[in-house]
Protein backbone atom coordinates (compact mmCIF):
# COMPACT_ATOMS: atom_id res chain seq x y z
CA UNK A 1 0.00 0.00 0.00
CA UNK A 2 0.77 3.45 0.22
CA UNK A 3 2.38 5.83 2.29
CA UNK A 4 0.60 9.02 2.25
CA UNK A 5 0.94 12.89 3.47
CA UNK A 6 -2.19 14.45 4.70
CA UNK A 7 -1.88 18.16 5.10
CA UNK A 8 -5.37 20.04 5.90
CA UNK A 9 -5.49 22.48 9.64
CA UNK A 10 -9.15 21.00 9.80
CA UNK A 11 -7.91 18.23 12.53
CA UNK A 12 -11.15 16.77 13.02
CA UNK A 13 -11.15 15.81 9.02
CA UNK A 14 -8.01 14.74 9.05
CA UNK A 15 -7.97 12.47 12.14
CA UNK A 16 -11.47 10.59 9.99
CA UNK A 17 -9.43 10.65 6.65
CA UNK A 18 -6.56 9.12 8.82
CA UNK A 19 -7.88 6.69 10.43
CA UNK A 20 -9.53 5.25 7.16
CA UNK A 21 -7.12 5.24 5.25
CA UNK A 22 -4.65 3.56 7.82
CA UNK A 23 -8.02 1.07 7.77
CA UNK A 24 -7.11 0.07 4.02
CA UNK A 25 -3.39 -0.54 5.07
CA UNK A 26 -2.35 3.06 4.00
CA UNK A 27 0.65 4.36 6.62
CA UNK A 28 -0.56 7.97 6.99
CA UNK A 29 1.62 11.31 7.76
CA UNK A 30 -0.50 14.28 9.10
CA UNK A 31 0.12 18.08 9.64
CA UNK A 32 -2.14 21.26 9.68
CA UNK A 33 0.09 23.64 8.99
CA UNK A 34 1.72 24.81 5.95
CA UNK A 35 4.35 25.59 7.70
CA UNK A 36 6.64 22.78 8.11
CA UNK A 37 4.83 20.83 5.38
CA UNK A 38 7.37 20.68 2.76
CA UNK A 39 10.13 19.78 5.32
CA UNK A 40 7.77 17.09 6.63
CA UNK A 41 7.40 15.82 3.07
CA UNK A 42 11.04 15.89 2.38
CA UNK A 43 11.32 13.57 5.79
CA UNK A 44 8.34 10.84 4.72
CA UNK A 45 9.32 11.04 0.91
CA UNK A 46 5.36 10.15 0.24
CA UNK A 47 4.00 8.19 -2.53
CA UNK A 48 1.20 10.57 -2.49
CA UNK A 49 0.57 14.20 -1.29
CA UNK A 50 -2.98 15.44 -0.16
CA UNK A 51 -2.88 18.56 0.26
CA UNK A 52 -5.50 21.52 1.02
CA UNK A 53 -5.21 24.45 -0.36
CA UNK A 54 -6.16 26.73 2.60
CA UNK A 55 -3.87 26.12 4.88
CA UNK A 56 -2.11 28.80 7.78
CA UNK A 57 0.99 29.87 7.08
CA UNK A 58 2.13 28.23 3.38
CA UNK A 59 -0.46 28.20 1.15
CA UNK A 60 -1.18 24.67 -0.27
CA UNK A 61 0.06 26.10 -4.33
CA UNK A 62 3.19 26.85 -2.65
CA UNK A 63 3.69 23.67 -1.64
CA UNK A 64 2.88 21.95 -4.20
CA UNK A 65 5.13 24.04 -6.58
CA UNK A 66 8.36 23.23 -4.26
CA UNK A 67 7.43 19.75 -4.10
CA UNK A 68 7.41 19.62 -8.20
CA UNK A 69 10.57 21.32 -7.95
CA UNK A 70 12.58 18.97 -5.42
CA UNK A 71 14.16 16.49 -7.03
CA UNK A 72 13.63 13.91 -4.04
CA UNK A 73 9.66 14.58 -4.20
CA UNK A 74 9.19 15.00 -7.72
CA UNK A 75 7.20 11.31 -8.65
CA UNK A 76 4.96 12.14 -5.22
CA UNK A 77 1.54 11.93 -6.75
CA UNK A 78 -0.46 14.95 -5.22
CA UNK A 79 -4.37 15.22 -4.62
CA UNK A 80 -5.64 19.22 -3.56
CA UNK A 81 -8.68 19.56 -1.22
CA UNK A 82 -10.59 22.58 -2.25
CA UNK A 83 -13.11 24.13 -0.51
CA UNK A 84 -14.26 26.69 -3.13
CA UNK A 85 -14.46 24.25 -5.77
CA UNK A 86 -14.97 26.76 -8.65
CA UNK A 87 -12.99 26.18 -12.09
CA UNK A 88 -10.03 28.75 -11.96
CA UNK A 89 -8.61 27.94 -8.22
CA UNK A 90 -8.62 24.40 -9.46
CA UNK A 91 -7.04 24.65 -13.08
CA UNK A 92 -4.55 26.93 -11.24
CA UNK A 93 -3.46 23.67 -8.15
CA UNK A 94 -2.93 21.81 -11.68
CA UNK A 95 -1.23 24.29 -13.45
CA UNK A 96 1.12 24.16 -10.00
CA UNK A 97 1.60 20.14 -10.46
CA UNK A 98 -1.25 18.53 -8.80
CA UNK A 99 -2.34 15.33 -10.50
CA UNK A 100 -5.98 15.60 -9.23
CA UNK A 101 -8.62 17.60 -7.17
CA UNK A 102 -11.67 16.95 -4.63
CA UNK A 103 -13.81 19.32 -3.47
CA UNK A 104 -15.00 19.58 0.26
CA UNK A 105 -17.07 18.65 1.52
CA UNK A 106 -16.63 14.87 0.52
CA UNK A 107 -17.80 11.59 1.48
CA UNK A 108 -14.58 8.76 2.22
CA UNK A 109 -15.53 6.75 -0.37
CA UNK A 110 -14.65 9.38 -3.13
CA UNK A 111 -11.76 10.05 -1.30
CA UNK A 112 -10.10 6.70 -1.31
CA UNK A 113 -11.41 6.11 -5.61
CA UNK A 114 -8.96 9.23 -5.75
CA UNK A 115 -6.59 7.17 -3.89
CA UNK A 116 -6.83 4.14 -6.34
CA UNK A 117 -6.40 6.50 -9.37
CA UNK A 118 -3.51 8.22 -8.05
CA UNK A 119 -1.83 4.69 -7.17
CA UNK A 120 -2.63 3.48 -10.80
CA UNK A 121 -1.11 6.54 -12.47
CA UNK A 122 2.05 5.60 -9.92
CA UNK A 123 2.04 2.29 -11.47
CA UNK A 124 1.35 3.34 -15.20
CA UNK A 125 3.90 5.83 -15.33
CA UNK A 126 6.31 2.47 -14.17
CA UNK A 127 4.90 0.51 -16.91
CA UNK A 128 7.53 -0.24 -19.92
CA UNK A 129 6.38 -0.95 -23.70
CA UNK A 130 7.39 -4.94 -23.94
CA UNK A 131 9.06 -4.26 -26.86
CA UNK A 132 10.83 -0.47 -26.82
CA UNK A 133 10.98 -0.83 -23.63
CA UNK A 134 10.20 2.64 -22.77
CA UNK A 135 7.65 4.36 -20.76
CA UNK A 136 4.40 5.22 -22.04
CA UNK A 137 1.44 7.73 -22.59
CA UNK A 138 1.04 8.54 -18.68
CA UNK A 139 4.46 9.21 -18.16
CA UNK A 140 5.07 11.46 -20.61
CA UNK A 141 2.22 13.67 -20.08
CA UNK A 142 2.87 13.97 -16.62
CA UNK A 143 6.37 14.39 -17.06
CA UNK A 144 5.78 17.29 -19.47
CA UNK A 145 2.84 18.68 -16.89
CA UNK A 146 5.74 18.72 -14.25
CA UNK A 147 8.10 20.51 -16.09
CA UNK A 148 5.76 23.32 -17.09
CA UNK A 149 4.93 23.45 -13.34
CA UNK A 150 8.25 24.31 -12.91
CA UNK A 151 8.74 27.16 -15.70
CA UNK A 152 11.29 24.79 -16.98
CA UNK A 153 12.33 25.90 -20.63
CA UNK A 154 11.30 22.89 -22.79
CA UNK A 155 10.53 21.40 -25.73
CA UNK A 156 8.51 18.41 -27.10
CA UNK A 157 9.40 16.66 -30.18
CA UNK A 158 6.72 14.18 -31.50
CA UNK A 159 8.15 11.14 -33.73
CA UNK A 160 6.28 9.72 -36.25
CA UNK A 161 7.56 6.50 -38.04
CA UNK A 162 5.60 7.06 -42.03
CA UNK A 163 5.31 3.76 -43.42
CA UNK A 164 5.89 1.58 -40.61
CA UNK A 165 2.19 0.33 -41.18
CA UNK A 166 3.33 -1.00 -44.39
CA UNK A 167 6.59 -2.23 -43.83
CA UNK A 168 5.06 -4.50 -40.15
CA UNK A 169 2.70 -5.91 -42.75
CA UNK A 170 5.34 -7.30 -45.51
CA UNK A 171 7.82 -8.23 -42.58
CA UNK A 172 5.57 -9.42 -39.92
CA UNK A 173 5.50 -9.46 -36.37
CA UNK A 174 9.37 -9.90 -36.32
CA UNK A 175 9.35 -6.98 -38.69
CA UNK A 176 7.35 -5.06 -36.62
CA UNK A 177 9.51 -5.70 -33.09
CA UNK A 178 12.64 -5.10 -35.18
CA UNK A 179 11.37 -1.97 -36.85
CA UNK A 180 10.63 -0.49 -32.73
CA UNK A 181 13.35 -1.71 -30.96
CA UNK A 182 15.71 0.01 -33.65
CA UNK A 183 13.74 2.96 -32.69
CA UNK A 184 14.02 3.31 -29.74
CA UNK A 185 17.83 2.54 -29.03
CA UNK A 186 18.84 5.49 -31.83
CA UNK A 187 16.66 7.49 -29.40
CA UNK A 188 18.47 6.84 -26.31
CA UNK A 189 21.38 6.54 -28.34
CA UNK A 190 22.00 9.43 -29.68
CA UNK A 191 21.11 11.60 -26.90
CA UNK A 192 23.97 9.69 -25.05
CA UNK A 193 25.43 10.28 -27.63
CA UNK A 194 25.00 13.86 -28.13
CA UNK A 195 25.51 14.47 -24.06
CA UNK A 196 22.24 15.21 -24.04
CA UNK A 197 21.16 13.85 -20.40
CA UNK A 198 18.13 16.10 -19.79
CA UNK A 199 15.60 14.50 -21.44
CA UNK A 200 12.96 12.07 -21.24
CA UNK A 201 12.00 9.51 -24.29
CA UNK A 202 8.63 7.75 -24.28
CA UNK A 203 6.98 5.61 -26.60
CA UNK A 204 3.10 6.42 -27.42
CA UNK A 205 2.63 3.00 -28.56
CA UNK A 206 2.76 1.96 -32.39
CA UNK A 207 5.19 4.02 -34.96
CA UNK A 208 4.68 7.31 -32.29
CA UNK A 209 7.47 8.60 -29.83
CA UNK A 210 8.08 11.39 -27.88
CA UNK A 211 10.66 12.77 -26.49
CA UNK A 212 10.85 15.66 -24.33
CA UNK A 213 14.29 17.90 -24.31
CA UNK A 214 15.84 21.27 -22.82
CA UNK A 215 14.95 24.47 -25.15
CA UNK A 216 18.31 24.66 -25.98
CA UNK A 217 18.78 20.80 -27.21
CA UNK A 218 16.02 20.10 -29.69
CA UNK A 219 17.09 21.78 -32.81
CA UNK A 220 20.35 19.79 -32.85
CA UNK A 221 18.68 16.81 -31.79
CA UNK A 222 15.69 16.99 -34.35
CA UNK A 223 18.45 17.96 -37.00
CA UNK A 224 20.77 15.22 -35.58
CA UNK A 225 17.62 12.66 -35.34
CA UNK A 226 16.42 12.85 -38.87
CA UNK A 227 20.13 12.89 -40.87
CA UNK A 228 20.99 9.63 -38.65
CA UNK A 229 17.31 8.01 -39.25
CA UNK A 230 17.50 8.37 -42.94
CA UNK A 231 21.12 7.40 -43.25
CA UNK A 232 20.37 3.95 -41.12
CA UNK A 233 16.85 2.90 -41.94
CA UNK A 234 18.36 1.23 -44.72
CA UNK A 235 19.60 -1.51 -42.15
CA UNK A 236 16.18 -2.46 -41.97
CA UNK A 237 15.48 -3.36 -45.89
CA UNK A 238 16.88 -6.12 -48.07
CA UNK A 239 19.14 -4.19 -50.58
CA UNK A 240 17.09 -4.72 -53.64
CA UNK A 241 14.28 -3.01 -51.56
CA UNK A 242 16.59 -0.41 -51.05
CA UNK A 243 17.42 0.36 -54.41
CA UNK A 244 13.93 0.20 -55.85
CA UNK A 245 13.03 2.69 -52.62
CA UNK A 246 9.68 0.69 -51.89
CA UNK A 247 8.90 -2.88 -50.41
CA UNK A 248 5.95 -4.69 -51.67
CA UNK A 249 3.24 -6.43 -49.78
CA UNK A 250 -0.47 -7.30 -50.16
CA UNK A 251 -3.59 -5.23 -48.39
CA UNK A 252 -6.96 -6.88 -47.05
CA UNK A 253 -8.63 -7.45 -50.16
CA UNK A 254 -5.23 -9.43 -51.56
CA UNK A 255 -3.63 -7.11 -54.20
CA UNK A 256 -0.27 -5.72 -54.26
CA UNK A 257 0.59 -2.55 -52.38
CA UNK A 258 4.05 -0.66 -52.79
CA UNK A 259 5.48 0.90 -49.84
CA UNK A 260 7.75 3.86 -49.84
CA UNK A 261 10.87 3.29 -46.96
CA UNK A 262 10.56 4.61 -43.67
CA UNK A 263 11.21 8.45 -43.07
CA UNK A 264 9.86 10.40 -40.04
CA UNK A 265 7.47 12.96 -39.67
CA UNK A 266 8.97 15.52 -36.34
CA UNK A 267 7.05 17.48 -34.71
CA UNK A 268 8.00 20.48 -32.23
CA UNK A 269 5.99 22.21 -29.62
CA UNK A 270 8.17 24.28 -27.13
CA UNK A 271 7.85 27.28 -24.75
CA UNK A 272 9.87 29.48 -26.22
CA UNK A 273 6.78 31.81 -27.78
CA UNK A 274 4.02 30.10 -25.69
CA UNK A 275 2.80 30.06 -22.58
CA UNK A 276 1.71 26.42 -22.13
CA UNK A 277 -0.92 25.62 -18.79
CA UNK A 278 -1.10 22.28 -18.96
CA UNK A 279 0.50 19.03 -21.03
CA UNK A 280 -3.13 18.38 -22.80
CA UNK A 281 -2.38 22.15 -24.34
CA UNK A 282 0.94 21.35 -25.39
CA UNK A 283 -0.34 17.98 -27.07
CA UNK A 284 -2.65 19.79 -28.67
CA UNK A 285 -0.30 21.61 -30.87
CA UNK A 286 1.95 18.98 -31.24
CA UNK A 287 -0.86 17.12 -33.10
CA UNK A 288 -1.17 20.15 -35.26
CA UNK A 289 2.08 20.40 -36.28
CA UNK A 290 2.41 16.24 -36.68
CA UNK A 291 -0.10 17.30 -39.37
CA UNK A 292 2.22 19.70 -40.85
CA UNK A 293 5.99 17.74 -40.95
CA UNK A 294 5.16 15.41 -44.29
CA UNK A 295 8.14 14.08 -45.08
CA UNK A 296 8.68 14.12 -48.89
CA UNK A 297 11.07 12.00 -51.51
CA UNK A 298 14.21 13.78 -50.16
CA UNK A 299 13.94 12.93 -46.44
CA UNK A 300 12.31 12.74 -42.96
CA UNK A 301 11.07 16.02 -42.27
CA UNK A 302 10.69 18.44 -38.70
CA UNK A 303 8.32 21.53 -38.52
CA UNK A 304 8.64 23.40 -35.38
CA UNK A 305 5.92 25.66 -33.89
CA UNK A 306 6.93 28.84 -34.00
CA UNK A 307 3.40 31.07 -33.29
CA UNK A 308 3.51 33.08 -30.89
CA UNK A 309 -0.01 32.95 -28.28
CA UNK A 310 -0.44 31.83 -24.63
CA UNK A 311 -1.99 28.64 -24.58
Amino acid sequence: MSKILLVDDDVDLAELIKTKLTAEGHQVFVINTGDGAFEYAKQVRPDICILDIMLPGTTGYNICRKIRKDPELYRCAILILTALGEEPEILHGLEQGADDYLVKPFKLERLMDKIASLNALLGAIDNRNRVSGLPGTDAIKREIGHQLARGAAIAAVYIDMVGFKGYAMAKGNEGHNRALEFMSKMLVSLTRGMGIYECYVAHMGGEHFVILLTLEDYERFTNALVDTFDQRVKELYERNEVDRGYITTTDKRGQEVRCKLMKLSVGVAHTQYRNYKSAKKMFEVLAQVRQMAQPGETGSVVFVDRRRTDR
